[in-house]
């Protein structure tokens, strides 16, 4: 029989983000402030639209932005009547959300396409650090974190420092707000995340690439999807494994998160953080559960019992 807590750590990525047909319940995390105070409340998914403009391009970039990386997306990319851009977790599936309109002028007043690149990316760490699972919307460390991810992904993918810094310049308050940083904190981040970045090209660059005249999505080769590696093991620190799941990949990545590979995509279970116990140097959890990992890399649960094994990458 599986343990409560380790059913409670599979499960709670698809409990909390599920919501009710009835309800529909829409969890939103955003790149900037939305004066407005636009909602999405009776935003439905709805088919891109097909066009030649700079706002097109978006589910381009998000695929770019996903093979530098080397991971596959699990989410969807749609324009929306956003104020900017947000991730939404909407009927338990996963968008990223970009108003066309927004886009086209951030690219008109940067004068670089790289300002749209780098929005997307944005959001896209908010998906893949757990923020959205979260269901608390915008809070400065969150965006900080997200901020310092679209640094990272865009000097991988060619950009500048100041590519990379562009959209921020422009959108970010000069003060501090409940949910966002202040510009200076915002650029910080971003440059962390440059910074950290080897600097080499995962892709072309997309300010030297021209908008098709009848942009298609990429239509990747059935061979290539067997075959690419399912997490780029540059962002892997450790390999989990769960004796009730033996057969499941998990990982520990670079940003410390939780999470198993799959059919599906990559899924965000939960966090893993040092503690001050020299026995049990690491807690792996979430909003719920708690896992203990011991020196010798046995994962247990909160009643001691042997759930899982935690093996660190060379």
């Amino acid at each position: 029989m599986i343990p409560k807590s380790l059913l409670r750590l599979f499960s709670f990525f698809f409990l909390l983000l599920t919501a009710g047909a009835s309800q529909a319940q829409i969890i939103v995390i955003r790149v900037g402030e939305h004066p407005r105070s636009q909602t999405l409340r009776n935003w439905r998914p709805t088919a891109p639209p097909a066009d030649t403009s700079v706002a097109s391009e978006a589910p381009r970039y998000v695929s770019e932005i996903m093979q530098t990386i080397g991971l596959k997306p699990n989410f969807e990319v749609r324009s929306a009547p956003v104020d900017n851009a947000a991730a939404v977790v909407y009927g338990g599936k996963r968008y990223i959300l970009y108003n066309p309109d927004f886009i086209e002028a951030l690219v008109r007043r940067t004068g670089s396409k790289w300002a749209a690149v780098s929005v997307l990316a944005h959001e896209i760490g908010h998906h893949l650090d757990g923020h959205t699972v979260i269901a608390s919307g915008s809070q400065p460390q969150l965006e900080l974190e997200a901020d310092e991810f679209s640094g990272y992904v865009l000097r991988k993918m060619g950009a500048s420092l100041a590519d990379a810094q562009a959209a921020m310049r422009s959108l970010a308050s000069a003060r501090a707000s409940r949910t966002h940083p202040a510009r200076n904190e915002r650029l910080a981040s971003i440059a962390r995340g440059w910074n950290r970045a080897d600097g080499s090209a995962g892709s072309a660059a997309i300010a030297a690439r021209p908008a098709p005249v009848h942009p298609q999505p990429a239509i990747a080769d059935p061979q290539t999807l067997r075959t690419r590696p399912p997490l780029d093991e540059r962002f892997v620190l450790g390999d989990l494994t769960f004796h009730a799941d033996r057969g499941a990949r998990y990982y520990v990545t670079t940003r410390y998160n939780v999470v198993k590979v799959d059919g599906n995509g990559l899924q965000v279970l939960g966090k893993v953080a040092r503690s001050n116990n020299s026995t049990f140097p690491y807690v792996i959890y979430d909003e719920e559960t708690r896992l203990y990992v011991h020196a010798d890399g046995t994962v247990l649960s909160a009643q001691g019992k042997a759930v899982g094994r935690l093996t660190a990458r060379a």
